[in-house]
């Protein structure tokens, strides 16, 4: 129905154009949350901005997925008209010709939302505007993240697996080393609105190097992967393996110690992350004021032990 009023406005506006007229109604904009979260209390203005030059106003019609469930319309009293919403409600008290205001959503409202408004005679020009909305169901507990060891030696490889329970969409995993954002793992969302539940899953392979003077960085392995920080990392990509598995390589920091974190975010309206865990080094490798390690300080301190006693025995 929607669609052949619009086929029927576009040959209309057309025929108008040629016969030399100016249409009243410009600059049709809509402004609609790319995301609200679901619940009890929880609401979503969106609006509708418009210029009629000068013209009067015949109607503001509000559609979900081409369904109407509100209509402004000045000249009736009252002005304003609710339909079924199945799952939320509009709240009059903050709906008008500009906007109206839904609240109690639920995930299955999510779609497109389109604003349709038509000028009054004698030409009822009309015109529509559509925009996204998604009604976000976040997880119930923070990330869970396990490790394979809490302590670490020069060379060591920690394996470790963050997963995040059910939610609409399936929420994205930021890594954190430190507080740095190292990678993001993007979750697969369907495109056509299932509404189903979906947990995420990522899984970070971390080698300690043995010498701070190799390259760190971040190799990559996951087709869902879309995004790496660098920050004050280098990171190489290495796309030939087709594993959900990312690679972050490190040097050992000069605390002796690192806290390793994830995040589950849901586009900016949910961000939650898991408890860190401190991974420490066995056994620290102190510096030295001569530039050498503790080893070579060992080492050279043996030779000259050697020397005296040779010396003394020679007495």
């Amino acid at each position: 129905m929607i669609k052949m009023k619009r086929i029927c406005h576009l040959i209309f506006r057309l025929l108008f154009l040629l016969d030399g007229g100016v249409w009243s109604l410009r600059n049709l904009s809509i402004s609609v949350p790319r995301a609200v979260l679901s619940g009890e209390g929880q609401s979503a203005v969106l609006r509708c901005s418009y210029d009629l030059e000068g013209a009067a106003l015949y109607s503001i019609r509000w559609y979900r997925a081409e369904t109407e469930f509100y209509r402004y319309v000045p000249r009736e009293m009252p002005p304003t008209m609710v339909f079924p919403l199945p799952g939320a409600s509009v709240d009059l008290a903050q709906s008008d010709h500009q906007q109206v205001r839904i609240v109690n959503l639920n995930r299955r409202l999510s779609g497109d939302y389109q604003c349709e408004v038509s000028a009054d005679a004698p030409l009822f020009h009309t015109d529509i505007r559509s925009a996204p909305l998604t009604v976000v169901d976040p997880p119930f507990r923070a990330p869970h993240l396990s490790i394979s060891q809490r302590s670490y030696a020069r060379g060591d490889v920690i394996r470790a697996n963050c997963s995040v329970d059910e939610a609409y969409p399936s929420p994205n995993i930021t890594w954190t080393l430190d507080d740095h954002k190292i990678a993001e793992t993007i979750s697969w969302r369907s495109s056509d609105l299932d509404f189903k539940e979906r947990g995420a899953f990522s899984q970070l392979e971390l080698t300690v190097l043995e010498a701070e003077h190799y390259k760190v960085g971040l190799t990559y392995t996951s087709a869902s992967l879309n995004r790496a920080y660098q920050d004050h990392y280098i990171y190489d990509r290495d796309l030939e393996e087709d594993t959900d598995l990312i690679r972050y390589t490190m040097v050992p920091p000069p605390s002796s110690q690192f806290a390793l974190g994830c995040v589950a975010t849901i586009y900016d309206i949910y961000a939650r992350k898991s408890e860190p865990v401190f991974i420490r080094e066995d056994a620290p490798h102190p510096a030295s004021v001569t530039g050498e390690d503790s080893a070579g300080e060992n080492a050279s301190f043996d030779v000259v032990l050697a020397i005296v006693s040779a010396v003394l025995l020679a007495l």
